[in-house]
């Protein structure tokens, strides 16, 4: 038989069998099969069925319609859609956590960073080096280089060109403080009468003409020693100079890192920055009760300095150091926030630090 006489036989017999689904009385296979010992299942898979009749028709037709029926098998075959391969992430728990708990954290601040200094591992950046206005962060500068030039046993004299600067932290024309309550009491309220004084005096040992000038010079020397690029100081205060322009600009970044080398080479700087308040004395005898303009002081475990900064156009800043246990110092920035804001920034960092460091152990 050739294969043409193999397909018209096959349709022939297609014609004859088709009927209901389970194979009824009318099909002329039943008679075929009706002293066979093995019955055919209703319900056999497609394939099976196809295997098993071709090779029925070719034990009836001969071995010559073979090639026919296997052409009809794979034309079959490849017509049926393809079973998709399933990969290992499509069978992954849909509500699977990331095991950053920085993935998903929301802050207010443009910027920020977060920095393990035991490490020095980036443990979260937002725009890091996005140069911004840094208001009283600068403060941190003022104290390092005067720290640095001028000797600790030095006088500092409040003058009335200080008490005239933006601001009241309460001092007075002719009260004098040594240079570390002085600096104890410009960081720990911000003062910025204090930071003016503090910078003219030390300033006079560079250059008697211009203390002041010659102090905010050697904040920007101390700045490019240091290997602060974006740092750029243009008062020691880091008030607004006019509407649009700032006293001081920076990132994130060399905050992190101006704030790290204190904690690691001055970090009496930074002592007093801890406390919610503090009392402190002129050489005199008077005496100034000052508040911490970080009210979030005793929320922060381990806290080993902290240095606030606000003004118009700078938002809210904020920069911390704290040892997040087992003497792993962390340093984290965040600026351009709002005046509240950037204490909940601070806080939503701490404790992504505090979920990050536990999983690492």
């Amino acid at each position: 038989m050739n294969k043409k006489e193999a397909k018209n036989e096959m349709d022939e017999l297609r014609a004859k069998t088709s009927g209901s689904e389970d194979g009824g009385a009318e099909n002329p296979l039943n008679e075929v099969f009706a002293d066979a010992p093995v019955s055919v299942p209703p319900k056999m898979p497609v394939v099976r069925q196809l295997a098993l009749l071709s090779t029925l028709l070719v034990f009836i037709f001969g071995i010559g319609a073979w090639p026919f029926f296997a052409e009809q098998l794979g034309t079959w075959r490849s017509s049926q859609p393809a079973t998709p391969a399933v990969s290992a992430e499509a069978v992954a728990p849909l509500n699977q956590v990331s095991s950053n708990p920085f993935s998903n954290i929301s802050i207010s601040a443009k910027s920020a960073i977060v920095i393990d200094l035991k490490t020095g591992e980036v443990l979260y950046e937002k725009a890091a080096d996005q140069k911004l206005p840094l208001a009283s962060i600068t403060k941190l500068m003022t104290a390092l280089v005067a720290y640095e030039v001028v000797e600790e046993g030095m006088v500092v004299p409040i003058t009335e060109e200080a008490v005239v600067q933006s601001g009241d932290s309460g001092l007075k024309e002719g009260e004098r403080f040594t240079l570390s309550r002085l600096v104890d009491l410009i960081l720990l309220t911000s003062s910025n009468d204090g930071a003016f004084a503090l910078a003219t005096a030390a300033g006079r040992t560079i250059d008697k003409d211009a203390p002041a000038e010659a102090f905010v010079q050697s904040m920007n020397i101390r700045a490019k020693e240091l290997g602060l690029t974006s740092l750029s100081f243009r008062n020691p205060t880091g008030l607004d100079l006019t509407e649009s322009e700032a006293g001081a600009y920076g990132t994130a970044r060399d905050v992190a890192k101006l704030l790290q080398y204190i904690v690691e080479n001055e970090p009496a700087i930074l002592e007093e920055t801890t406390k919610a308040e503090a009392t402190y004395g002129d050489i005199n005898g008077g005496l100034h009760k000052a508040s911490n303009t970080n009210p979030v002081v005793d929320a922060v475990p381990g806290l080993i300095g902290s240095k606030t900064g606000y003004t118009t156009l700078s938002g809210g800043n904020l920069a911390i150091a704290w040892n997040a246990g087992a003497d792993r110092g962390v340093v984290a920035v965040v600026l351009a926030s709002s005046h509240s804001g950037r204490f909940t920034d601070i806080l939503r960092l701490v404790d992504a630090t505090k979920q990050k460091l536990i999983g690492a152990e």
